[in-house]
């Protein structure tokens, strides 16, 4: 029913929405006074009773973490790094998994005032040198597993002085002359602490962006930046009193603290899996926790769906799921339905908007492949590239966001050459290409570099991937340009089939007749081949320019 849902009509709520309604929930006078860790820890703190985190490690430890816990805990981070001589504004970086101290150490750092960012565990030590270079890092919170590549990269990063080690089988091993200990400097500061009187317009997170396209980039955000994800909780997430939400985001990207804190401003309880992704493993946490709201990626939802047979016998208390990354095809949306007891909701954003800004909402109607509608205070349009002039519905433009919404970027940090080379007219252009229907539903085409241009025709490359993947031997698959004499690209798919279906040259003009009698003449692959599986980023998303490079070298 409508009245169960936070949004209960999309467009008369967007007509009379203002941030400060959002603004007015948190403590003090928001926005000119916001910290982030006092919205999202301690006024929840004085219930004793308040979860704030239900963990499980991979050895199969479990720990509940209180706001209660949460509040003393991270007090006692930030008089570690006030003692260890971090000042408000410097930067501190993690390396670490998903276990309850990652999170403690978040907190505590944005009470202490100073600047959060971290780096997902995949990353090397080059790629974890070049960020704690670019904007002169001060402290790296990392485990003793992870410390010898941190080691690595702290010779390319002079200015690191400070190393806080999390030592978690406490034998010390990992642990080197001149770091923190982690657990011991915590146990042994105060548990009192008083967050930095802040304001919305100071530093707070600095993410960086996963330089698929170029250089990573530093995306600076401030603490206004809690209000913009607290409304994507509320209204695309739709958290209610009782849930337990489970977002499987590291930490170690944005989407991370999008979903921990906007959720936590609201005081939910959070559910976490130390480990990566195992269909196994997932079936038989959904099993053992009641929980209500799930956020992942489409990977995961795919190999689910590849998987299934690990949720026979699965006690699901799912109410809502969501996915960010790439879109979803009709297929899983379906398949969610069926076997989840879900619809699964698409949303985007960038490290730029600092969240999800375009979204499927409960309450509103799901066109299965579109990413849905821009969040309420967010304008979003469909723009040329060229002259960021809006596109009437239909044509496919580059997707572009204005106004004077929270979560929105402060800098490329000190870069503002690329900051200001990012805007035209008036409109930030996203370097995401998508379309519109009459209704303002956004439809994702691809990035800008990915679309292919075949005898003269743009080709997105996601429609196509999205028919292919409605085949049912098809588990994943992905399309890239590939150079032909006559009609300058044709597209060619790689293509992973289900486990027990196997590979034949016939199978192949089954699925290219497939997505012909669906799309078009024009879009389907002319060219299929057969692989094991996709390279993906460490977020789950699909490296097209490595398939695009091996194209490439093979046809030359």
């Amino acid at each position: 029913m409508m009245a169960d849902h936070n949004l209960t009509s999309y467009e008369e709520y967007r007509e009379t929405f203002a941030w400060d309604d959002i603004y007015a929930e948190a403590d003090g006078d928001a926005p000119e006074r916001l910290n982030i860790a006092h919205e999202v820890c301690d006024r929840h703190a004085d219930d004793p009773e308040a979860v704030a985190l239900r963990y499980v490690g991979t050895d199969g430890e479990r720990e509940t973490l209180t706001f209660a816990a949460l509040r003393e805990r991270s007090n006692a981070f930030a008089n570690a790094l006030e003692s260890a001589g971090l000042e408000r504004g410097d930067r501190v970086f993690s390396y670490m998994p998903r276990v309850p101290e990652h999170y403690v150490a978040l907190v505590g750092t944005l009470k202490r005032g100073a600047v959060w960012g971290s780096v997902n565990e995949r990353f090397g030590p080059d790629g974890i040198a070049y960020r704690l270079a670019d904007c002169d890092a001060s402290a790296v919170v990392t485990t003793a597993a992870n410390r010898r590549t941190i080691a690595g990269a702290l010779s390319d990063a002079p200015s690191v002085e400070t190393v806080i080690v999390l030592d978690r089988a406490g034998d010390g091993d990992g642990v080197r002359e001149g770091d923190l200990d982690f657990r011991a400097a915590v146990a042994g500061a105060s548990a009192t602490y008083e967050a930095a009187e802040t304001g919305g317009e100071d530093d707070a997170l600095l993410y960086y962006t996963s330089g698929t396209t170029g250089l990573a980039k530093g995306v600076l955000h401030e603490h206004r930046w809690i209000a913009g994800v607290a409304a994507t909780q509320r209204f695309a997430v739709d958290l209610r009193p009782g849930d337990l939400y489970w977002s499987t985001a590291d930490l170690g990207w944005l989407t991370g603290p999008i979903n921990t804190l906007g959720a936590w401003f609201w005081g939910a309880e959070l559910f976490t899996y130390e480990g990566e992704f195992d269909p196994a493993t997932w079936a038989a946490l959904l099993d053992e926790y009641p929980v209500t709201v799930l956020f992942s990626v489409p990977t995961a939802y795919r190999m689910l769906r590849a998987n299934e047979d690990v949720l026979d016998g699965v006690d699901l208390d799912l109410r809502h799921a969501l996915s960010i990354g790439e879109p979803l095809s009709a297929g899983v949306v379906d398949w969610g339905r069926e076997r989840l007891g879900v619809t699964v909701h698409d949303t985007y954003g960038q490290t730029e908007t600092g969240n999800m800004v375009i979204n499927n909402y409960p309450t509103m109607e799901v066109r299965p492949g579109s990413m849905g509608k821009p969040l309420p205070g967010v304008e979003s349009a469909i723009v040329d590239p060229e002259t960021a002039e809006p596109l009437p519905p239909g044509e496919t433009g580059e997707i572009a966001h204005r106004g004077d919404f929270p979560c929105f970027f402060a800098e490329y940090w000190e870069k503002p050459g690329k900051t200001a080379a990012c805007f035209e007219n008036g409109w930030y252009l996203s370097g995401d290409l998508a379309r519109t229907d009459e209704d303002g539903y956004f439809w994702f085409e691809g990035r800008a570099d990915d679309v292919i241009i075949s005898s003269g025709y743009r080709i997105g490359p996601f429609e196509v991937e999205s028919s292919l993947g409605e085949h049912p031997a098809v588990a994943e698959a992905a399309v890239v340009p590939k150079p032909h004499p006559e009609r300058g690209n044709i597209v060619k798919a790689y293509v992973v089939l289900d486990r027990a279906t196997e590979p034949t040259a016939s199978l192949k003009d089954e699925i290219r007749d497939h997505v012909r009698t669906e799309l078009s003449a024009h879009e389907y692959p002319r060219e299929i081949e057969f692989v094991d599986d996709l390279p993906k980023t460490v977020t789950g998303k699909i490296r097209r320019t490595e398939l695009r490079d091996r194209t490439e070298d093979a046809a030359t």
